[in-house]
């Protein structure tokens, strides 16, 4: 008897749909890959509950026949694949035939597909593999898939799911990059009936910009680089806006999303020594070379791209990144595509536009003897001692050669900085550190470590009986978060919100309206960033959460701690001996530090 069988048509679908529907956003990602090689001009996505209950792609492509909306459903049905060859020559997104087919085995499918020259749709219903009902129906054209209970026949898969938040993360993620591969379409999604993203037909520029936020703008370099293997363009962000996470960063060949190591290492080579260690450019790069000479067929999700040269393009890629770096680290950079009212820059939307104003002296006479008066307003001596005048120039006649007329304002804010130092008792070194005696010799004190470890106390102090009072915003702090951060803001929002962070979040821009009254303004953005991303990064226990937030806002407020008189001094020292742990920070970093009188001694031999 034989113990080899094929196995029936349903099982097959649903071993297929394992490997090509991972979760609610493969659905997106196949359905709208679909709609773009059917030539759409605009394309709707509509999520309900993060795509469990309904996924629904509308667009206004090529549409199907009768016999072609039922055809479609089939196991290796394509309409893109005519012979072998045509593996190797690949201009479309989808190719296999297997996505409808897997999805169709593990929902309830939903198709009204209506050809441009036909009069009549048709619609076509499936559940299981099975058709259920076929007939002809008005419609408009192009095709509108509604996916229904996704898993609903398997439901050890829909229990692995993640959170709604998690998993229209992941959905948000397909569409950006399908958005992005194509700005001269007109995208839409809404999720549990409220739209995400409303984006118009455009340039790149103005794609990722209506993606990431209006500040994204400011950031952009331009990178563009024309050879016989390959075609570079698109955009790389400056080193300033790295972030912690590798959020914007997206390559495409030939119009299609991949991800690839080998080519992000050139990248990352070339910001070597340009942002912080563990920051991450951003970077939307596109590759335009010969299908021949790369193979897209290596992964079921087609993330993965095998390229005959690649060797070459990694070295194109690396030099086409310098020099786009360096154009802007010498000039401005000229973008004709760009829209005009990207010209302001975001930090000066708001400001009031004001007349600049040149002050003169009527007065001066170029051929008027230099007074005692004039020298203290920074007129050098020296230049009418030296080789005009009688007497021979002083060294102190050139005091004021190299000084710059200021306003009032400006050479007391000098003169105060001058004199910053000047009363502050011996025991302390420039405001930052602490010197006192203890038994065995001296005892250095940390003193931003000290207030961070001393706030942070008297912040957890106050959280366990009530919120930590927060300060309205005279204007709203905007965050750029990457997709994965918005995630994590939207799943611990009542906690922060509870620390004292108030913000509403406009597609990927955080828009914070209160903060912290222990935060300056200008620490307000970097206290955000970290503690998202140490909620991303860190595997924190839920008990710990607020300990470990708490611990960053501590730690924010007292970057620019400084402790410049006595009273001060004596009031820091007090308040850290009294603490249970004063000697090391909440993420272990000395406090103190002493020095023996052994070790002062041998200073001296």
């Amino acid at each position: 008897m034989s113990i080899i069988r094929l196995l029936p048509e349903h099982i097959a679908n649903q071993i297929a749909a394992g490997e090509v529907v991972q979760r609610p956003s493969s659905v997106v990602k196949e359905l709208m890959e679909n709609a773009i090689d059917a030539h759409s001009n605009s394309i709707k996505v509509v999520i309900k509950d993060a795509g469990r209950t309904l996924i629904q792609i509308i667009d206004d492509g090529a549409g199907m026949n009768c016999q072609d909306s039922t055809l479609c459903f089939d196991r290796h049905a394509t309409s893109k694949i005519a012979h072998v060859d045509d593996l190797f020559k690949l201009k479309t997104k989808g190719f296999r035939g297997e996505a409808l087919a897997s999805i169709a085995a593990i929902a309830q499918v939903v198709l009204k597909t209506k050809k441009k020259e036909d009069e009549i749709g048709h619609l076509v219903e499936i559940e299981s593999s099975k058709i259920t009902k076929s007939c002809e129906i008005v419609c408009s054209n192009g095709s509108n898939f509604e996916i229904k209970n996704l898993f609903f026949n398997v439901p050890a898969r829909r229990n692995f799911l993640k959170s709604d938040y998690v998993e229209f993360g992941h959905i948000k993620e397909e569409f950006i990059r399908i958005a992005i591969a194509h700005p001269e379409c007109h995208f839409i999604l809404v999720h549990n009936n409220e739209e995400i993203y409303q984006l118009s037909p455009g340039v790149l520029r103005k794609r990722i910009v209506d993606l990431f936020g209006k500040t994204t703008n400011e950031k952009l370099v331009p990178i563009e680089e024309d050879s016989d293997i390959i075609k570079i363009r698109g955009f790389i962000g400056k080193p300033e806006a790295a972030r912690k996470s590798r959020g914007e960063q997206y390559f495409f060949v030939n119009n299609r999303y991949f991800k690839d190591n080998y080519f992000n290492h050139a990248i990352s080579k070339c910001f070597e020594g340009l942002i912080p260690e563990k920051s991450y450019p951003s970077y939307f790069i596109f590759l335009e070379l010969d299908p021949q000479k790369i193979d897209v067929n290596i992964h079921p999700t087609k993330t993965e791209v095998k390229f005959e040269e690649d060797r070459f393009i990694y070295a194109i890629l690396l030099s086409a990144t310098k020099q786009a770096l360096g154009k802007y680290n010498i000039s401005p950079t000229l973008d004709f595509e760009m829209d005009i009212s990207f010209d302001i820059p975001t930090s000066y939307r708001k400001n009031e536009i004001i007349e600049p104003k040149i002050n003169i002296n009527p007065a001066f006479n170029p051929f008027h003897k230099h007074t005692k008066s004039d020298t203290q307003q920074g007129n050098s001596t020296g230049i009418q001692n030296q080789g005009f005048g009688k007497v021979v120039a002083q060294e102190k006649d050139w005091e004021n050669f190299y000084t710059i007329n200021q306003s009032e304002e400006v050479v007391q804010q000098n003169m105060d900085f001058n004199d910053e130092y000047s009363h502050i008792p011996h025991y302390l070194i420039r405001g930052k550190y602490l010197l006192t005696n203890c038994k065995s010799g001296v005892l250095v004190i940390h003193i931003r470590r000290a207030m961070e470890r001393i706030q942070y106390e008297k912040l957890l102090s106050d959280f366990v009986k009530a919120p930590i009072n927060a300060q309205i915003l005279l204007f709203p702090i905007i965050v750029q978060l990457a997709n994965e951060e918005v995630i994590v803001w939207q799943e611990n929002k009542t906690l922060l919100e509870q620390l004292g962070f108030i913000g509403e979040l406009t597609n990927n821009e955080l828009n914070i309206s209160a903060a912290p009254t222990i935060l300056k303004e200008k620490e307000i953005s970097n206290c955000i960033n970290e503690a998202i991303h140490l909620l991303k990064v860190k595997k924190i226990d839920k008990s710990d959460i607020a300990h470990q937030v708490v611990s960053v806002i501590a730690r924010s407020s007292s970057y620019n701690a400084v402790v410049q008189i006595q009273e001060q001094a004596v009031e820091l020292v007090n308040a850290l001996f009294q603490l249970p742990e004063h000697t090391y920070t909440v993420s272990g970093k000395p406090i103190l530090k002493t020095i023996t009188l052994e070790e002062i001694g041998l200073k001296f031999k």
